[in-house]
């Protein structure tokens, strides 16, 4: 028969054992594997689908970085209020992405957002830009978002994200499916885990494990990549929600789910008087090598849809020294890749004369260090 002593002993070998072990792998992690600390706070919109949390300020660390990160009162990283009334002889380009157009492992002054406002001003374009973009965006999001929101800021231009994710992202979501050939809406929300995130957040033991352990870091990886994956398998079976037949993503030649979201964006703010821009992010294969993004349209891009990508002048400007994307994070764009991406970004924008209010200024796209710098 066990002694009450032993038994008790053994009851507290467990949770010891499991301390030890955390203790352990934490410090291993932080010591000899960092795990990239890139959190990010995000919570329910009043229309479905995830924004910034307002007033937000934490920090992302990485081997490479240390950069804060801040949201202002409406959930826009900025230091500064934007007001919803587009002030007199202003125009407003707003944008909607995920953290590659959040700026994510990089100071906000480096960011895409705030490269684009102060070259746009440089070239003549008197503009403000609000970045509606939120980490773990989707197209089907963005166009909710959009719908919802972002017309609300009365914009001259709107600008969308393209990046390789985007098609997985918005099949996972299960916002929109095709039937028939249209766009049909499908659920009213997709907020993944938000409402637990908003719960636990409120206890600062927490937010602290959240930006300091590597161990939770790590864990939350890989955790979400399983659940992506599952989620995404189930959509595409139909069976995330029995109450929907299955939708298919693609029907005839560009009326897949992707061609029809980014349809549905540039119809929407084509009717408000505005012009629609899709920006692509081409994906990186290695050293100062990258490669497009999926294609949206299975037949080639429609003539009346302006579409740019930086992947000419990203292969120009990388060298040894010269990164775009960072290394040992999430591979977000480095200060020079946000700067590589704005100016191939304004040179078509004034080339294609997308905001009219003033006499558009041409900005060469730069091909050479020297002018990168």
């Amino acid at each position: 028969m066990t002694s009450k002593p032993h038994r008790l002993r053994r009851a507290l070998l467990i949770p010891v054992l499991t301390l030890y072990s955390v203790f352990f792998a934490e410090l291993f992690l932080r010591f000899m594997k960092p795990s990239p600390l890139l959190p990010r706070y995000v919570t329910a919109a009043p229309y479905g689908v995830r924004m910034n949390v307002p007033g937000a300020t934490y920090w992302q660390t990485t081997r490479e970085v240390r950069v804060q990160v801040r949201i202002n009162e409406q959930g826009i990283r900025w230091d500064r209020a934007i007001s919803r009334h587009k002030p007199e002889g202003v125009c407003r380009v707003v944008l909607y992405g995920d953290s590659f157009f959040m700026g994510y492992e990089v100071d906000l002054e480096d960011s895409f957002a705030f490269l684009l406002e102060d070259a746009l001003r440089a070239a003549g374009h008197s503009c403000e830009v609000v970045n509606l973009a939120v980490s773990g965006f989707g197209t089907a999001e963005m166009l909710v978002a959009l719908q919802a929101d972002g017309l609300g800021y009365d914009p001259d231009l709107v600008v969308f994200q393209w990046h390789a994710t985007d098609p997985i992202d918005n099949l996972r979501s299960g916002l929109f499916g095709v039937r028939d050939g249209q766009l049909t809406r499908l659920a009213e929300d997709y907020l993944p885990a938000v409402e637990l995130r908003d719960r636990l957040s409120r206890y600062g033991i927490y937010r602290w494990v959240i930006e300091n352990s590597h161990l939770y870091a790590s864990l939350r990886e890989a955790t979400a990549r399983r659940v992506k994956a599952v989620l995404a398998g189930l959509r595409a079976s139909g069976r995330a929600d029995p109450t929907h037949a299955p939708a298919p993503t693609t029907g005839a030649p560009g009326r897949s789910l992707d061609a029809l979201l980014l349809r549905a964006a540039q119809q929407e703010t084509r009717s408000r008087g505005a012009a629609f821009l899709v920006v692509e992010i081409p994906s990186r294969n290695g050293p100062g090598s990258y490669r497009a993004a999926p294609a949206a349209f299975a037949d080639g891009r429609p003539t009346d849809l302006h579409w740019v990508s930086p992947l000419e002048a990203f292969h120009a400007a990388a060298g040894p020294d010269r990164l775009l994307y960072r290394e040992f994070g999430h591979g977000h764009l480095t200060e020079l890749g946000n700067r590589v991406l704005t100016r191939v970004v304004v040179d078509y924008i004034d080339r294609e004369r997308l905001l009219r209010d003033v006499e558009p200024v041409r900005a060469r796209v730069p091909t050479t260090a020297a002018e990168l710098d």
